[in-house]
C-alpha cells in the first residue's frame, strides 16, 4: 500500500509542470503580449509628425527617445515577470504569434545585455526543440554580440556608411559563409535584406541625402 502511494505521488509530481498555463491564463498572457508589442512598435520608427511640428526635428527626437526608453523599460519588466512565472514562452505555451510578441521586447532590451544574453540561451533551447523561431534566434544573437562590442554571425544588425548604404554593424565573423547561415536560419539573402534597409534609410532621410549629393539609394549588385 505504501509503495503504491509513493508511486502515485511520484507520478503526480513528475507530470505537474510548475509553469503550465491554463487556457484562461493563456488568453490573458496573449492579450498582454499583444499590448506590449503594439506599444513597442509605436516607438520603433520615426517620431510622429505632430511631435516634429510642435518641437522641431531635433527636440522631437529627444522627446521620442526618452518616451521610447521609458516604454521599453516598462515592457521589459512585464516580460521578466512572465519569464519568472512561466519560463520562456515558446510556441507550445502560447502559439507562434504571441511567442514573437514575447521575443520582441527581449530583442529591444539593449539596456540590459545580461538579460538579453540569458534569454538567448533560453531561446536556443526552445529553437533546438522546434519550439521557437530560428530567425528570432539569429536576430537576438547578433543583437547581443553588437551590444557587447563584438562582430555578428548573421549580419542582421545594420548601420550606414557615408553614402547611406547599409553595412553590418561591428562587421561579420565570417563573411564567406554568411549567406549559408542566413538561409539555415530562415533569413532573406544578404543582398535582399541590405538593399531593403538601404532603400528604407534613403526614403526616411531623403532630404538630408539629397543635400549631401546622394541622389538615389546605393544598392548592392
Amino acid at each position: 500500500m505504501k509503495k503504491s502511494y509513493l508511486i502515485i505521488i511520484s507520478f503526480i509530481l513528475f507530470n505537474c509542470k510548475p509553469n503550465s498555463i491554463s487556457e484562461s491564463k493563456k488568453k490573458e498572457i496573449i492579450s498582454e503580449l499583444n499590448s506590449i508589442k503594439e506599444i513597442d512598435q509605436k516607438y520603433a520608427g520615426l517620431p510622429p509628425k505632430e511631435l516634429i511640428e510642435n518641437y522641431g526635428n531635433k527636440k522631437a527626437w529627444e522627446i521620442f527617445e526618452i518616451r521610447k526608453d521609458s516604454v521599453r523599460l516598462l515592457n521589459q519588466g512585464k516580460i521578466k515577470k512572465l519569464y519568472e512565472e512561466y519560463g520562456y514562452l515558446g510556441y507550445n505555451k502560447i502559439g507562434k504569434e504571441a511567442s514573437h510578441d514575447f521575443w520582441i521586447s527581449i530583442q529591444h532590451a539593449d539596456n540590459d545585455i545580461q538579460f538579453q544574453r540569458k534569454m538567448l540561451g533560453e531561446l536556443k533551447k526552445e529553437m533546438l526543440k522546434n519550439n521557437a523561431s530560428k530567425s528570432q534566434y539569429a536576430l537576438l544573437e547578433d543583437r547581443v554580440n553588437v551590444n557587447s562590442g563584438e562582430k555578428q554571425r548573421f549580419g542582421t544588425q545594420v548601420t550606414y556608411n557615408s553614402y547611406g548604404q547599409a553595412i553590418p554593424k561591428n562587421g561579420l565573423i565570417d563573411s564567406l559563409n554568411v549567406e549559408k547561415l542566413r538561409k539555415e536560419f530562415n533569413l532573406p539573402t544578404f543582398r535582399e535584406y541590405y538593399n531593403e534597409m538601404t532603400t528604407n534609410h534613403f526614403e526616411m532621410n531623403m532630404t538630408n541625402m539629397l543635400k549631401r549629393g546622394v541622389m538615389e539609394p546605393k544598392l548592392y549588385e
